[in-house]
């Protein structure tokens, strides 16, 4: 039997982490969900994910410092920003932290469950890609 792909949630929003939780695990997934920063870190330390959901704003650092500390932990993660941050600063500061995916909220739950479902990690990686997902249109940087 295939394990099923291993997701980390990382979201303050206590709605949100069970919302990505219950939609991830009805599409075969597998994961933990962490509603700050050094519990994902936590995690992280004590397994290993295929995919991390990281949100930007938490109460106790950034979720971009997080995905900074996740991908010198693992090379191979998919990292997927998932933030209300529309901005340049914000999005040029996920690309330099080698983050793979940025989706600007709200974004539709079904082209996420979607992305996920039909993401090749490795491939992900192997490309280095920066690829933003709004809510128009799929488009790819670097």
């Amino acid at each position: 039997m295939i394990s099923p792909r291993r997701v980390l949630i990382l979201d303050d929003d206590e709605g949100n982490r069970v919302l990505l939780d219950v939609a991830i695990r009805t599409r075969g997934f597998s994961g933990d969900c962490a509603g700050t920063g050094k519990q994902a870190l936590a995690l992280a330390g004590q397994k290993s994910y295929e995919i991390a959901l990281l949100d930007v704003n938490l109460p106790d650092m950034s979720g971009l410092e997080v995905a900074r500390k996740l991908r010198e932990q693992d090379p191979n993660v998919v990292i997927i920003i998932a933030t209300i941050e529309d901005d340049d600063t914000t999005l040029k500061r996920a690309q330099a932290y080698d983050c793979d995916i940025y989706m600007v909220k709200p974004f539709d739950l079904d082209t996420l469950l979607n992305l996920l479902a039909t993401l090749d990690a490795a491939e992900v990686r192997r490309r280095h890609e920066f690829t933003v997902v709004d809510n128009a249109a799929l488009r790819r940087r670097r």
